[in-house]
């Protein structure tokens, strides 16, 4: 095959809590992660080489497209670990709709993308198993990225156990135009005399997740990184906006800035959506995804 399209799907954590760094500079994290209908289209193609062995194109003038692209590294992860020589080279053009920067995991589900893009192209027919272990090589949010639908994630995010796929529940995202430094926001993790407690937090939202109600999980939320983020008063004001705006939960996703607020329906969604339109730079409606990256 010459060519091939994947889906990259953006994922919010519905909880979040972080440990002590890592001797490999990496910190432990406990997450129930939660796969969203917001996503990037990749496209590939097989090149005569003309322009390198990998070459990377981006609708979004803010990702790089050179080797420090993550797509650029999951290719030379999956070419290193099948041993493939390519005859010329592969071309990936990216259509970017997930916010860049915004604690979404734009770039590790367009690496994930890329993973199965690359093995249909190349057609190996490759084990979900060959394919997680290179996904767990390339980022920590890779592997979740993967899978998508909802899952509680440790280690630093590549040990996954399958959580009962909830109901497609409205997700209404609040953000602005800049981006965010995951290593900043860690830097001030480390540097907080007073980490932030649970509270068995994680038992309320794993009974609230297997029970499918959304009520319970919005009572659930938690996020370590909230409280050390660079954006904090704009944080606080989404989440008052939205939950002014009738929402029954909203919390900063990942390293953040952007903010989600859960409501039951369309109607709901579209009433919060409104409020934070008034103060937030830019708002989607979306929902829960039982799904992952998969090929077009």
């Amino acid at each position: 095959m010459l060519g091939a399209k994947a889906i990259a799907r953006a994922k919010i954590n519905l909880y979040l809590e972080v440990g002590a760094k890592r001797p490999d500079g990496f910190h432990d994290i406990t997450s129930v992660m939660q796969a969203i209908d917001v996503s990037d289209e990749l496209y590939f193609r097989q090149t005569d080489g003309s322009a390198g062995l990998i070459s990377v194109r981006c609708s979004d003038r803010r990702v790089p497209v050179g080797e420090d692209n993550i797509v650029w590294k999951a290719i030379e992860v999956f070419l290193d670990k099948t041993c493939v020589v390519l005859e010329g080279g592969v071309e990936v053009i990216i259509n970017k709709r997930i916010p860049v920067g915004a604690g979404l995991a734009g770039g590790s589900a367009d690496a994930a993308a890329a993973l199965l893009a690359m093995d249909r192209m190349l057609e190996l027919e490759l084990l979900e198993t060959e394919l997680m272990e290179m996904a767990s090589m390339v980022g920590s949010d890779v592997p979740f990225c993967m899978v998508g639908g909802t899952s509680l994630a440790k280690g630093r995010g590549e040990i996954l156990e399958k959580l009962p796929d909830m109901p497609s529940f409205k997700v209404v995202l609040a953000g602005s135009d800049a981006e965010a430094s995951t290593a900043e926001v860690y830097r001030r993790f480390d540097e907080m005399n007073e980490p932030g407690s649970s509270d068995g937090m994680l038992d309320r939202m794993l009974e609230a997740v297997r029970a499918r109600d959304l009520d319970a999980v919005c009572g659930a939320l938690y996020n370590d990184l909230e409280a050390v983020t660079t954006e904090a008063e704009q944080v606080e004001e989404y989440k008052k906006t939205a939950l002014d705006a009738g929402a029954p939960g909203a919390m900063m996703t990942g390293s953040g800035p952007t903010v989600f607020a859960l409501v039951q329906g369309l109607e709901e969604a579209a009433e919060v959506a409104l409020e934070l339109g008034q103060v937030a730079p830019v708002t989607i409606i979306t929902s829960f995804a039982g799904r992952g990256a998969e090929l077009g």
